[in-house]
């Protein structure tokens, strides 16, 4: 009962890492004790963490990549290369014909090249596969839409920004300790960089335990119907990722579950949907970096 409780709050925080205790009571229909007893155990046990993640324009990153490694001997030090570099902000150990997927945000096409180019050029790579998102349809810290041409952000704003990127749970009353605001001024501040899509707050999970901590990627191809079917991915349960890309596959997914048995029943049924030609899986061993912070330079 726990473990489903557990992958229901992980689900609710993953949409909004703010959340209150009372909506995620009625996200999770538990009670607001529970539901509190919970979240915290999750939060003290390093199971999940809550940060804030900026819009990838604000930051400058136009160009984002999902990159599959194959590695000839250790992986250690291909994976060392790759959480030093500032590119990758998420790099996973996994099963299949690549050992190692990344993900790679960059100010642009060339960029995303030459951080290629040298993954390529790294000791012990074998060979590289990219996919470039072309839309990104669900993702805990990928925008639904663009950044709004309007946005401005002054010194304020910022510090909030870094303040929610180390604690995105840190309560208003504290945040205006550290800026010097009023809560109801932060509150306001906070409210608008989120619904401006600015910022998105949502929960990292660290893959190891019960409740919903289990993850597989699956790289699907499409026929005619390529709409549709992306449609229906989309509305699956435990879909935590899911983008088009240009490369190998038509589509790409990360979905999570309490056991391999769920990791299973959600990849037959993907294959069951009409309009999907091929669908390829890899597990999702150990991730080495999930960090998407990275300095603003906007300073009003």
């Amino acid at each position: 009962m726990t473990v489903d409780l557990d992958s229901k709050l992980i689900a609710a925080l993953q949409r909004n890492g703010r959340a209150t205790y009372r909506e995620l009571s009625v996200a999770v229909d538990a009670p607001r004790a529970a539901v509190s007893t919970r979240v915290q155990a999750l939060l003290d046990s390093g199971t999940v963490s809550v940060v804030a993640v900026a819009h990838p324009e604000l930051l400058g990153l136009k160009a984002l990549a999902h990159v599959s490694i194959a590695v000839s001997g250790p992986m250690t030090p291909v994976l060392d290369a790759l959480i030093e570099s500032e590119a990758a902000v998420y790099i996973s150990a996994v099963s299949g014909q690549y050992n190692v997927i990344a993900e790679l945000r960059v100010p642009s096409h060339d960029d995303l090249y030459r951080a290629i180019a040298e993954l390529r050029s790294q000791r012990g790579v074998r060979s590289v596969s990219t996919l470039v998102y072309v839309d990104v349809i669900k993702g805990i810290f990928m925008p639904e839409t663009a950044l709004q041409a309007d946005i401005r952000l002054d010194s304020t704003d910022v510090t909030l920004i870094e303040l929610l990127e180390r604690n995105g749970r840190m309560s208003f009353l504290e945040l205006a300790e550290h800026t010097g605001l009023s809560p109801s001024a932060v509150r306001n501040r906070v409210n608008h960089l989120i619904a401006s899509t600015a910022l998105r707050v949502g929960a990292v999970v660290k893959r190891r335990g019960g409740g919903r901590t289990l993850a597989m990627g699956i790289g699907v191809n499409l026929g005619s119907r390529d709409d549709n079917a992306v449609s229906e991915i989309e509305s699956l349960p435990g879909i935590e990722f899911l983008a088009r890309t240009l490369g190998r596959y038509d589509v790409i997914a990360t979905v999570a579950a309490n056991s391999s048995n769920d990791l299973h029943a959600l990849s037959e049924r993907i294959r069951g949907i009409d309009g999907v030609s091929g669908l390829e899986s890899w597990a999702h061993l150990e991730v080495f970096k999930e960090h998407y912070a990275r300095s603003l330079d906007v300073r009003g």
